[in-house]
């Protein structure tokens, strides 16, 4: 047990010295099921979603096109008008600069809203999709308050290698699961306070849902 830990404090010691481009592809490629509390714990709703990938020969980019179907079932409880709406982003090396953060529009009063809505990410080589992941947060929009959480899940872009194309619901969850190699890229990244890249990252691990159930 000791010699472990000994270990473990060496790994994280040298990963000090790695780009925040470097973690967060260690990141991505070491997590194990993010969306562990939406397996264990009481449901929270769940996405409907297509993810298609392509990659155009003599292109200096991968092609990702994610539509958001529909959420359905949604648990959640306020005294407020519910306006439900699904941000999406994409997680990776060689993101500073690129468009990552889509949203969808809101919808009203329904815990079932359909949303059918495309958005058209790239992916820069030679960077390869298996070192990607989407986060999709779905949220209770607030015109004068900070946008409040409903549930979380993620989608390794590595399950698209083989077939380029995958429908899928993912059940969401209050939080996404972090082992402790993962937890300790994120404080890592926390300390880069003038990385744009680094701090858009940790602020998306920590994302956790407040409101009880």
């Amino acid at each position: 047990e000791k010699m472990s830990e000994v270990k473990h404090l060496r790994k994280v010691l040298s990963a000090y010295r790695l780009t925040t481009d470097t973690l967060i592809k260690n990141f991505v490629n070491n997590a194990e099921s993010q969306n562990w509390y939406a397996e264990q714990e009481d449901s929270l709703g769940e996405l409907q979603l297509q993810v298609d990938l392509f990659s155009p020969p003599g292109q200096e980019h991968h092609d990702l096109t994610v539509k958001v179907v529909s959420a359905s079932r949604l648990n959640w409880n306020t005294t407020k008008m519910f306006k439900p709406f699904v941000e999406v982003n994409l997680i990776g090396p060689g993101t500073s600069g690129v468009k990552r953060r889509f949203t969808t529009g809101s919808k009203t009063k329904t815990y079932s809203p359909l949303f059918n809505e495309s958005f058209h990410l790239k992916i820069l080589k030679p960077n390869e999709p298996n070192d990607y992941e989407l986060q999709f947060s779905v949220k209770d929009w607030c015109f004068v308050k900070t946008d409040q959480l409903v549930g979380v899940a993620v989608m390794p872009l590595r399950c698209l290698i083989e077939t380029g194309s995958i429908q899928d619901r993912l059940a969401l969850g209050r939080c996404v699961y972090l082992t402790k190699e993962n937890l300790s890229i994120v404080i890592i990244l926390s300390q880069r306070i003038h990385d744009e890249v680094a701090q858009e990252f940790v602020k998306l691990k920590n994302l956790e849902r407040t409101e009880i159930i």
